[in-house]
């Protein structure tokens, strides 16, 4: 399959992310949360992106937030994938009643839109960034369950998994020697979609103040705050809102090219 340019260029804007933000104390300029200059100060070398309304380097907020802000994604979307996951395996191993009981439960969080249940579940933990990464990471497994759970039902119907059933194999032996290897395509597709789903739910909670102490740098929290300065200095809110959607437009961006490519090799395979 053809690797496409705006794939090559969603994986080199992720990588560049990354990189910042682990490399972000050899990068940043200055103290992400002490004033260092005047309030507003426009860009200089050296201050690459000005500073904010409290005097504090936006560029090394910028990347000093986005440890928090990817890594709270990461940390929420693995809670997900491994709770979604888990319950899908299980009922797509055993079936019966237990899978009844699976669905009836995903079905009844998925009436009720994620970010919102995160919301819900955020006022009654309280505020703070473990409470955001909890919420979010329970808030997407109901939905993750179903996917998984659809993609973990295609591979059953394989005829190796029946003759694997027919040798004597176990639930348990097929699930994890034949329904997961098989599926990973779909499921590593999936992972990246509920990942953006992740990033945009840590960083909404974020920009609504429920992630703690708003001092500490982190990209939703910076797009909130450059919202009172739009007409004097706009890029406050612009910087931040630019590489969260570049953000998110790249890992959907990645899902669905590893989502397509998972098709065409299973269609390779039949």
């Amino acid at each position: 399959m053809k690797t496409r340019p705006w794939v090559v260029l969603s994986a080199v804007w992720l990588f560049a992310i990354a990189l910042a933000t682990l490399l972000s104390p050899l990068l940043a300029i200055h103290d992400p949360i002490q004033p260092v200059g005047p309030a507003l100060s426009a860009p200089q070398p050296s201050l690459w992106l000005g500073t904010d309304a409290l005097g504090r380097d936006v560029w090394s907020r910028l990347v000093y937030g986005g440890r928090v802000s990817l890594g709270a994604a990461l940390a929420a979307a693995c809670l997900t994938i491994l709770i979604g996951g888990a319950a899908a395996l299980v009922a797509a191993s055993f079936r019966g009643w237990f899978e009844g009981l699976v669905l009836w439960a995903a079905n009844a969080a998925l009436a009720i839109p994620g970010l919102l249940l995160a919301l819900i579940l955020v006022a009654g933990m309280g505020r703070g960034l473990p409470a955001v990464i909890l919420a979010v990471g329970l808030g997407g497994a109901p939905g993750f369950t179903r996917m998984a759970r659809t993609a973990l039902l295609q591979v059953g119907e394989s005829g190796y998994v029946g003759a694997a059933a027919a040798l004597g194999a176990g639930r348990a032996r097929i699930a994890l020697r034949h329904l997961l290897p098989n599926a990973r395509g779909t499921l590593l597709s999936l992972a990246t979609i509920h990942f953006a789903w992740a990033f945009m739910g840590t960083t909404t909670l974020s920009f609504l103040g429920l992630a703690g102490d708003p001092s500490v740098p982190e990209w939703g929290a910076m797009l909130n705050a450059g919202r009172t300065t739009l007409i004097e200095a706009p890029r406050l809110a612009l910087i931040p809102g630019a590489v969260i959607s570049l953000t998110i437009l790249a890992v959907h961006s990645l899902g669905s090219y590893l989502a397509a490519r998972g098709t065409t090799e299973e269609l390779k395979l039949t």
